[in-house]
């Protein structure tokens, strides 16, 4: 590919859609949601293991949209991430279901249409790209104080500084706080 073909597919947004999808919105959402933002190869893999009828129909879609993006746009799909996944109501089935005194109930039969965009990842001067979800948070020390002889001996609580204040209870208050919490529960009108 030259440089100047890559250049003009700098932005470019890579769109492809399914429609009349014989789920409903609400639980291909619950699939939808899960690969927004992510590269596609993790995208595909993440779809792969998620045990869900909507899982084969993204999976697809996804698939189409990638071919979209090399054949149309020559862009690699290893620089593919999903950009935005939307989800909404397609056309409702009816169908009836007897019921007693001779009426009838009603099962209304949900489709969904999924529109997907894909966008080419900006690579940054060291050549890595940049992943927000994979960002690790800077290691901080966590400061650590010697624990006196009295938590041992069972006298009084001590409180840390740390950065919340633990109070640390002696054994005795803490079986003791389990007996409280037993006739708690059991006195309950819930029966559990």
């Amino acid at each position: 590919m030259t440089e100047q073909a890559t250049k003009q597919n700098k932005g470019k947004l890579v769109r492809a859609s399914a429609r009349h999808l014989h789920v409903s919105p609400r639980k291909m959402r619950l699939v939808t949601n899960l690969i927004k933002g992510m590269s596609v190869d993790v995208a595909l893999a993440q779809l792969q293991h998620a045990n869900k009828k909507a899982s084969p129909m993204l999976i697809k879609l996804l698939q189409s949209a990638v071919a979209n993006a090399k054949n149309n746009f020559s862009l690699q799909a290893d620089h593919l991430f999903v950009k935005e996944v939307t989800c909404d109501m397609g056309k409702m089935m009816k169908r009836y279901f007897p019921r007693a005194r001779g009426s009838a109930f009603v099962i209304r039969r949900k489709m969904c249409h999924v529109n997907l965009v894909l966008e080419e990842r900006v690579h940054s001067k060291a050549g890595k790209t940049k992943l927000g979800f994979l960002k690790k948070a800077p290691a901080q020390e966590e400061k650590t104080e010697s624990v006196d002889q009295e938590i041992s001996t069972n006298q009084k609580p001590v409180k840390s500084t740390a950065k919340k204040s633990q109070v640390f209870k002696t054994d005795e208050q803490m079986k003791m706080n389990k007996i409280a919490n037993k006739r708690r529960l059991f006195n309950r009108k819930t029966g559990v």
